[in-house]
């Protein structure tokens, strides 16, 4: 009896066995549960680390900090970066030169009023640079110049580009906030040279500074303290003075057709206490030939100078105005510089102002940069080719400008001024050829009236040619 005991025993299992698929049970033991237990745990542990740790199907692994060992399984990489990193620093070479030559014609007064201007051909600039990135936000410049007897500074800086509340802060020398005209590159000027009164501007000095946009990039702002004044070199000395602050905004009350149609206003603003206490302001006929030479005749000579002024400070204000319709651009400004003379001399104010247009013949106009504020470079739809028959870009430019020295200066001022009380009036027509985006010859004609005190009204024809590469 008990073998048939036992084997309805076995064949009551062996139901239960096949049945348990149909009835979704395990059948498990008593005394297997704790074993079984044991094992969802371990399941579950495994689980949450494959959760917690990057996998080769998911995550590249030079890329997760991760590589794949001999046993195919993941293990932390000591040696690798990640593949995205960038490399630091970065550099880039850039550099341009402007090849001129000039042409004068005097009246006798003139011949008489600033002496006889030689003719002649120069290197106005010469430049090479290094610029990059020295990691994320932080970029710079090394720029020198070596039109001179000896290679000079031009824009030597560090920029950190993701600084709270003010986004770009620059320490070095570099061109301050002051002018629309002084702050377009030279490489993107529709003349050889900037406007009369840019003898009035702080340009480069040494110091640091901020500047910054909105985010729909149609309000500017910028602002700086620095060194007055600086030589070639971003050198300053004199524990008698010299600091300054400079600060300039602008905006874009009208801005249409991807900038094609647009208005620009602005207004600047410095103030400068000069180390010694004394200021200089001297203007050429916008032309320059043989700049620093060792013979100072074959240079031109200013037409208006102030001469050494004694001054507890100056300040300038500018105000700005451009417009572009398609083809056709203009722009001008105007300023005024007052010199606080010290002791018993009087305040006086110096003053210049210039319009300029300029229109395309062949249909190309200069972009405005929005987070500069100034018109940027003419690139030709086509390059020249004579044999396909095309002739790269056209311009034609056109400018009055004029800077107003008239005032009562100390006879003491050193050395003494052969310019105090004078006027000049330029008139300039300009042709630009852009060949390429990176090739172009200007010709410029320059109508100097200079009205002296004494001396009274004389004129110089200027006529001046340039070629300009630029990379």
């Amino acid at each position: 009896m008990k073998i048939y005991w036992f084997i309805s025993w076995l064949t009551t299992l062996a139901i239960l066995v096949v049945a348990q698929p149909l009835f979704g049970q395990d059948i498990v033991p008593d005394s297997d549960v704790e074993l079984r237990l044991s094992q969802l745990e371990a399941e579950i542990q495994m689980l949450r680390d494959q959760v917690n740790t990057p996998s080769a199907s998911t995550v590249p692994a030079q890329e997760a900090g991760w590589v794949v060992n001999a046993d195919n399984m993941l293990v932390p990489c000591v040696d690798c970066a990640p593949a995205d990193k960038k490399k630091f620093p970065t550099v880039q070479l850039t550099g341009f030169f402007h090849l001129d030559s000039v042409w004068f014609g005097q009246s006798g007064n003139n011949l008489a009023t600033v002496g006889d201007l030689q003719d002649g051909w120069d290197f106005r600039r010469a430049r090479l640079a290094g610029k990059g990135n020295l990691a994320e936000d932080w970029s710079y410049i090394m720029e020198f110049d070596f039109a001179a007897s000896q290679a000079t500074f031009v824009d030597v800086w560090v920029t950190y580009s993701n600084a709270p509340l003010l986004q770009n802060i620059r320490i070095g020398r570099w061109r301050q906030p002051y002018g629309m005209d002084e702050l377009t590159s030279v490489r993107e000027l529709p003349f050889l040279e900037r406007s009369s009164s840019f003898s009035m501007a702080p340009f480069r000095q040494t110091g640091i500074g901020f500047f910054g946009n909105n985010d729909a990039e149609t309000v500017t702002w910028a602002s700086s303290v620095f060194r007055y004044p600086s030589d070639g070199f971003g050198d300053n000395a004199g524990d008698d003075g010299g600091y300054a602050g400079a600060g300039r905004i602008t905006a874009l009350p009208f801005y249409a057709c991807e900038g094609e149609q647009l208005i620009h206003i602005g207004a600047d603003y410095y103030y400068a206490n000069p180390s010694l206490n004394s200021v200089r302001f001297a203007s050429q006929p916008e032309i320059q030939v043989v700049d620093t030479a060792p013979n100072p005749d074959i240079s031109v000579p200013p037409f208006v100078d102030t001469g050494n002024v004694p001054v507890d400070y100056v300040d300038s204000f500018n105000v700005e105005l451009a417009a572009k319709y398609g083809r056709l651009v203009m722009q001008s400004e105007a300023r005024w510089t007052t010199l606080n003379q010290r002791g018993a001399g009087p305040t006086q104010t110096i003053e210049g102002a210039y319009a300029q247009v300029r229109y395309s013949l062949t249909g190309e106009s200069p972009q405005y940069n929005k987070k500069n504020a100034v018109f940027g470079r003419v690139v030709p739809y086509r390059d020249f080719n004579p044999y396909c028959g095309y002739w790269g870009a056209w311009e034609l430019a056109a400018r009055y400008s004029f800077v107003d020295f008239n005032g009562d200066w100390l006879s003491a001022n050193t050395p003494p001024s052969p310019g105090p009380g004078r006027q000049m009036n330029d008139a300039t027509l300009g042709l630009n050829w852009y060949v390429n985006e990176h090739t172009k010859f200007q010709f410029n004609y320059i109508n100097s009236r200079l009205n002296d005190p004494t001396l009274g009204v004389s004129s110089a024809d200027i006529y001046a040619m340039r070629c300009q590469i630029d990379f």
